[in-house]
């Protein structure tokens, strides 16, 4: 990450200095312009000396701080340099014994979207509870997911370089049945 740093600072210091150096070679442009038009240049004179100056460095100012945030927009620490994803399929879970618990290996992927459903019995409905690794020790939840019979029930989140965990549990009401069969499908996106 701190190669990528300099190399980007470097990138944006050559641009400064080629924005500075552009200046200078159009204020003295503007200088021979000025000399050739003769008296009215004065006005022209005048203003570049003052506002001018002031509007254009502001506007070089603007250009070089756009310019770096949409540089460092599309960067993602650990993020997977090639385009694409991979799509992670759970099927037939049954959570009705005891909950399901899976690892998604996810520093590689920038979104993660995660699809499920309850598939069997009708009626019955199971709860999929998804946490992030912090450190390597700590698990905090993010996400409660309730996945109805015959339905499916989405939601992405764009991940911060960590490793995800899923417990899939079945519904704990007693008008609700047991869910025995749980469809989870997880897509790691780059992008």
């Amino acid at each position: 990450m701190l190669a990528w740093n300099y190399h980007w600072m470097l990138i944006a210091a050559g641009i400064v200095l080629l924005a500075i150096a552009g200046y200078f070679r159009f204020k003295k442009f503007l200088r021979r312009l000025a000399k050739e038009v003769g008296d009215s240049g004065a006005t022209w004179r005048a203003y570049f000396r003052g506002q001018g100056t002031v509007l254009s460095l502001s506007l070089l100012a603007g250009i070089a701080l756009s310019w770096g945030s949409w540089a460092y927009s599309g960067y993602a620490p650990g993020a997977a340099e090639e385009l694409g994803g991979s799509l992670v399929e759970y099927r037939d879970l049954d959570p009705s014994e005891h909950p399901v618990y899976e690892e998604i290996d996810a520093k590689a992927y920038r979104h993660v979207t995660i699809f499920t459903r309850t598939s069997a019995p009708e009626n019955a409905e199971a709860t999929v509870t998804v946490f992030d690794d912090q450190d390597g020790k700590t698990k905090g939840e993010i996400q409660h997911l309730h996945s109805p019979a015959g339905a499916w029930s989405r939601w992405r989140h764009e991940n911060a370089n960590r490793n995800l965990s899923v417990v899939i549990e079945s519904a704990t009401s007693a008008s609700t049945p047991k869910a025995s069969k749980v469809d989870l499908l997880i897509y790691l996106s780059t992008q």
